[in-house]
């Protein structure tokens, strides 16, 4: 009887794990979920940056943690626009990878999303991923 409730206990955390992704994020790549671009843009003061124009180069992206909406992917399509998504793969919630040749891929089964726009590509994801608006103050990619 013990034992079967220990494994009670045990069994959820385990189903977690096994479909979460244990391997450090990307460096490089970034996707964001809302379009925003250099000129005319304007922020609150104490905007807390995701990350600087420098971290996310043009046609890249970059995976950030610890932000008020969670982990994001940042990607830059062009030098004046920064988007960002929510790096949690719409299938089962493993955080993305930074994009790759245009691509953004979940480790865990393969879904991939367009690295500019975060459309889908390819399942078993039946949707893109979800965009969070930011916005470019000076140097900095905020949430918007």
């Amino acid at each position: 009887m013990l034992c079967g409730l220990m494994v009670a206990l045990v069994a959820p955390g385990a189903l977690v794990a096994a479909c979460s992704d244990s391997s450090p994020s990307g460096s490089t790549g970034t996707t964001t979920t809302g379009t925003t671009t250099a000129a005319g843009t304007s922020g609150a003061a104490g905007s807390t940056a995701l990350a600087t124009l420098a971290d996310v180069p043009q046609g890249s992206g970059k995976i950030v943690t610890g932000t008020p909406k969670g982990a994001l992917v940042l990607v830059r399509p062009t030098a004046d626009t920064v988007r960002a998504f929510d790096a949690a793969c719409p299938h089962q919630g493993t955080t993305v990878r930074a994009p790759v040749n245009g691509t953004i891929t979940c480790p865990n089964h393969g879904s991939t999303f367009d690295g500019a726009t975060g459309a889908l590509k390819g399942g078993p994801a039946t949707t893109g991923l979800k965009e969070v608006p930011v916005k470019i103050e000076g140097d900095k990619i905020v949430l918007a």
